[in-house]
């Protein structure tokens, strides 16, 4: 089988992730993509990745016509391959032009619109897409659940998942802690001010010799943002972005909690899946995630970390107050009995789908 991917963001290393897992399973691909100007440290070495140009935040339309220019050569040049689609917007042009393609979607941003209308019509373009599709992988069961009552045959649940480099790497031991200093840690793309903002103030008061570490990138605004909570408070330190998952390691081995509680006024964030489950579950770190949320749920059923609504000052409080170098250790322990078969991605995780798609092409 000879597969295009087609990416909105060459940077973004889900899609590195899941092109070398196929190129595993004996797949060929050829991978094009749009920039987006962050994370460029994120460039793979091993993934030729052929440039579309710069993707900049626009309309919806706007966006469509331009992956319509942009994406017209390349139908052109492989016109009988299968194409595999990030995203619903990819999806969409590539059926508009009538190809065989793979969807994948990590993030159904149409529920962060807040016109209810627009929500049912993207829903049901979703759905359209998904049906048409040779084989459509969704990132969270919680995405799932949402979208349909009995899974259809041609959709896999693929979570985000630690790379399959990782299958090799040996874990380390579960964490000592050291009672009253304490190292909290956001990673990855930077966003959720509110709920940052919120835990390093009270964090800050409960504990000064506690430290909130930030690996990320981001817009000018959320730097902007990361800068001036720097200038605030000597506990809070920028280390910039990272290659991910080149400094996942070092990164974790300097991590004692890692927060993940993200502001789940949206949708799209309360049935969400994020990688951040794995990489701490693997490096037996605990996470703290916010309530009501399918994360939550897989948190609390694999009992590796905390869930803490941020924006309520005075849970953030009660939560600090309990912490006690026992109860974090016993976290750690629940991380390092969690087996890496079920957070490190494997070539079985898509087999399974090619081998689907082989029947019934």
């Amino acid at each position: 089988m000879n597969m295009i991917f087609l990416q909105n963001s060459a940077t973004q290393p889900r899609c590195h992730k899941r092109f070398r897992t196929f190129k595993q399973a004996g797949v060929e691909g050829v991978v094009y993509s749009f920039n987006r100007n962050w994370y460029n440290v994120n460039l793979p070495k091993d993934i030729q990745i052929n440039s579309l140009g710069e993707l900049l935040p626009g309309s919806y339309f706007k966006r469509l016509l331009l992956y319509i220019r942009k994406l017209r050569p390349v139908f052109n040049t492989y016109k009988d391959s299968v194409y595999y689609c990030y995203g619903q917007d990819m999806a969409f042009v590539t059926a508009l032009f009538g190809k065989k393609y793979i969807y994948e979607e990590s993030d159904i941003m149409y529920l962060e619109y807040k016109n209810p209308i627009v929500r049912s019509i993207m829903k049901w373009l979703d759905l359209r897409l998904q049906k048409r599709s040779l084989a459509t992988v969704l990132t969270s069961q919680g995405f799932v659940e949402y979208l349909y009552k009995q899974k259809p045959d041609n959709v896999f649940v693929l979570p985000n998942k630690l790379d399959s480099s990782f299958a090799e790497f040996q874990r380390p031991q579960s964490k000592n802690y050291e009672s009253g200093v304490l190292r909290f840690a956001f990673i990855g793309l930077i966003r959720y001010e509110r709920t940052i903002s919120a835990f390093v103030d009270e964090m800050v008061r409960f504990n000064p010799n506690y430290e909130f570490h930030i690996w990320g990138d981001g817009g000018d605004e959320k730097k902007k943002f990361v800068k001036e909570l720097c200038d605030k408070y000597r506990q809070v330190i920028y280390h910039g972005p990272f290659r991910n998952p080149i400094d996942l390691p070092e990164i974790y081995s300097n991590v004692d909690v890692n927060f993940v509680c993200y502001d789940t006024n949206g949708l799209n964030e309360r049935i969400a899946e994020p990688n951040k489950l794995y990489e701490s579950t693997f490096f037996n770190t605990p996470i703290m995630v916010s309530p009501n949320t399918y994360l939550s749920k897989v948190v609390e059923k694999w009992n590796t970390g905390f869930v803490v609504n941020c924006l309520d000052r005075k849970e953030i409080v009660s939560f600090l107050d309990l912490l006690s170098v026992d109860y974090l250790e016993k976290k750690s322990r629940n991380c390092s009995n969690i087996e890496s078969e079920f957070i490190v991605d494997s070539v079985a995780s898509v087999q399974q789908m090619i081998n689907y798609i082989k029947r019934n092409q």
